[in-house]
């Protein structure tokens, strides 16, 4: 018969067992959960970094809170946030068209958007469009200034019509969505010119009216992009000999209502907040309700400043145990000239990050250049 103190000595150990794999495993489950939160946002940092043939040990172990994310407060902060009421943006465009443009200001580059787009039209029917986890700062699409003009193609003319005055509908489409206006006269210095419509399309469509019958027109179309970058076709020409009469169209079964097209790109980017653009595009015309909601805010990390450059690195290798080979948290010499491939702070100030790569590199200790005698005329000149 087993002694009693035996079996309650191997309950112990069994016990103990269970509870060091238990928090082993919860630490694991705990570091997964941060990679996997930080690789959400930054995959392409950490593809660069695992390329690396020296790897900074808490890069290597996926450990990104040991430099980025503050100790104190985290949790508290993540609780605090899940209990704030994030109020949607909510945005109407009344107007019944084929083609809209929305933009959606004061967005947090690294927040997570989710984006419902409602198109309703005059029957009643509706169509809804979601985007889930939608990241501004990784919008690829972006939507700033080329200097470039709109490309102008596909300009056609419709045949005349009497229904009272003589008039006709100019088309045209454009590679970027941009405002819709066409000059038209008796000769090649047109002097007419439609009213100038501002909304921004790629399907362009104006009509002109009280036209002279028996006569040659000149006209062309001019498009003007966000950024007022302006096209302007050749001249070209149509006449009013050949009248239709009152355009009548034949009945034709009304296509049902679908998102035919939406494209979500920067609009522009600002110090702390971004703008995102909706380009939308419908099977018949429709207006367009937007929600845009945030279900999560960006990662709690240290600033990109003394903070993370010197402080960070500080806490592991301590100067006075290492020491330094060059004074950090100062500003360079006037006399200094720090090529672009040696990151400084605003005003020059020399950090740890400076000579190292943060996460690791082709070099021992994460080197920039080769640390030799050499390095240091890569700054300062030779007297």
């Amino acid at each position: 018969m087993r002694d009693p103190k035996s079996n309650i000595r191997c309950l112990i150990v069994l016990n103990l067992t269970i509870a060091v794999v238990f928090f082993g495993v919860f630490g694991w489950c705990k570091t997964q959960k941060t990679e996997n939160e930080c690789l959400s946002c930054h995959l392409e940092v950490y593809w660069k970094g695992d390329s690396n043939s020296y790897q900074h040990a808490p890069f290597k172990k996926g450990e990104c809170g040991t430099c980025h994310l503050k100790r104190e407060g985290t949790i508290k902060e993540k609780r605090a946030s899940k209990k704030r009421t994030k109020e949607p943006i909510i945005l109407t465009n009344p107007g019944y068209l084929t083609e809209h443009n929305i933009l959606l200001k004061r967005l947090a580059g690294g927040a997570s958007y989710d984006v419902n787009l409602t198109f309703k039209d005059l029957p009643g029917n509706k169509v809804e469009t979601k985007f889930r986890g939608v990241i501004p700062a990784r919008v690829r699409n972006g939507a700033g200034n080329d200097k470039k003009p709109p490309v102008v193609y596909r300009i056609r003319v419709s045949p005349i019509e009497k229904a009272p005055f003589l008039s006709t509908t100019i088309m045209w489409d454009t590679d970027e969505p941009s405002s819709s206006c066409v000059e038209y006269g008796l000769s090649d210095q047109y002097g007419e010119r439609s009213p100038e419509d501002i909304t921004m399309v790629r399907h362009h469509r104006v009509n002109i009216c009280e036209l002279e019958g028996g006569k040659d027109y000149h006209f062309r179309v001019i498009s003007q992009d966000m950024f007022s970058n302006q096209a302007v076709s050749e001249d070209r020409l149509f006449d009013t000999t050949r009248i239709t009469g009152s355009h009548v169209e034949e009945k034709k079964e009304s296509p049902e209502l679908a998102v035919k097209n939406v494209e979500i790109f920067l609009r522009r980017k600002r110090a702390k907040s971004l703008e995102l653009g909706l380009y939308l595009e419908t099977s018949k015309p429709a207006n367009v309700t937007v929600q845009c909601v945030k279900v999560k805010d960006r990662c709690t990390g240290l600033s990109v400043g003394k903070e993370l450059t010197i402080n960070a690195c500080c806490r592991c290798h301590p100067a006075e145990v290492l020491g330094l080979t060059h004074p950090v948290g100062v500003a360079a010499k006037p006399t200094a000239k720090i090529p672009d491939y040696f990151p400084t702070l605003t005003g020059g100030i020399m950090t740890c990050v400076t000579c190292h790569n943060a996460h690791g590199g082709g070099r021992q200790y994460f080197a920039r250049k080769n640390m030799t005698g050499d390095t240091c005329i890569l700054c300062h000149e030779r007297y």
